[in-house]
């Protein structure tokens, strides 16, 4: 597990220099730091263990959040030594997916109906995340059920919104088995 700076931009916004991150009775206080890149700046979370800059930190074995190269943690343990384009490379995919567009945690299998659009979230873009979702819901199934294992091109395809089968509605994509491989447009 891990959290991004994406997902504290609000307090960040607000001002604050220091957050405080709950998981469960354990509380952790992380310092921002904010750097000139450009004509702007960014920032970053410093890490409590080496004072590094970092965009992620890790939960690590001993409940606290650190970044990479202090944690025990491999980041890529989820993907490593899974078939390329497999159900669980999809997994992987998906939690990766949904942790960077706002959905969070869920449970398997997807269901779009589970995930109703926060408060903020412009509708058209929150749609276009679930049917991602529920197409790579549908791939994962299938490669279950037949243990077929998606191109990664057609995987990449789905990701970053250039299927033709995403057009399709939510429900279509939740009931029936689409072949993706074909639907690729060219970019």
């Amino acid at each position: 597990m891990y959290i991004t700076i994406k997902q504290v931009q609000k307090l960040i916004d607000e001002g604050h220099s220091r957050i405080k991150i709950k998981r469960a009775e354990h509380i952790q206080t992380v310092n921002l730091k904010k750097v000139q890149v450009g004509k702007g700046e960014r920032t970053f979370f410093i890490c409590p263990c080496c004072g590094k800059s970092a965009y992620k930190l890790y939960l690590d074995n001993t409940e606290n959040f650190k970044c990479v190269h202090c944690t025990s943690v491999n980041p890529y343990e989820g993907i490593q030594n899974t078939t390329k384009g497999g159900y669980v490379y999809l997994q992987y995919k998906m939690e990766r997916f949904a942790m960077n567009c706002g959905i969070g945690s869920f449970e398997y299998p997807f269901d779009y109906k589970k995930h109703p659009k926060p408060k903020g979230k412009h509708i058209d873009k929150w749609n276009k995340n679930l049917a991602i979702m529920q197409a790579l819901e549908n791939m994962r199934f299938q490669s279950i059920l037949y243990q077929k294992a998606w191109n990664p091109k057609t995987v990449k395809s789905i990701v970053n919104g250039k299927n033709i089968f995403l057009s399709l509605s939510l429900e279509k994509l939740k009931r029936y088995f689409y072949p993706f491989d074909t639907g690729i447009l060219r970019y």
